[in-house]
């Protein structure tokens, strides 16, 4: 029915026409195919499976790294260290042996 010059358009009830023929076609189910749907399903099952993997790996891990005792690492030396070392005498006899020339050298003693 198209509008004479006189009857003029119904603006509401063309909006109301478009409404009712959208919810028509939303009614209507569209068929989907099987085989994307079940590979995505597939692979969502592949990737969840292989992130829990990889966490329950790194759980026990953990669990075998907190389960180690606890020792106290032993010195190897049981015996005090000095703080500073003197050197011995003999490297500065051999050196004096070897320069006969040389001025003498006078080996140094510790102090008390």
């Amino acid at each position: 029915m198209t509008p004479t010059p006189e009857e003029p358009i119904d603006v509401q009830r063309v909006l109301m026409d478009r409404a009712r023929h959208m919810a028509e076609r939303d009614l209507v189910r569209e068929k989907r195919p099987l085989l994307p749907r079940l590979v995505a399903l597939g692979l969502a099952v592949l990737v969840v499976g292989v992130v829990l993997f990889a966490f329950d790996r790194f759980l026990a891990s953990m669990q075998r790294f907190l389960g180690l005792p606890v020792t106290d690492p032993e010195p190897s030396v049981t015996e005090p260290l000095p703080a500073y070392a003197v050197p011995e005498e003999a490297p500065a006899a051999e050196s004096a042996a070897a320069a006969p020339d040389a001025a003498p050298q006078h080996p140094v003693t510790p102090r008390d």
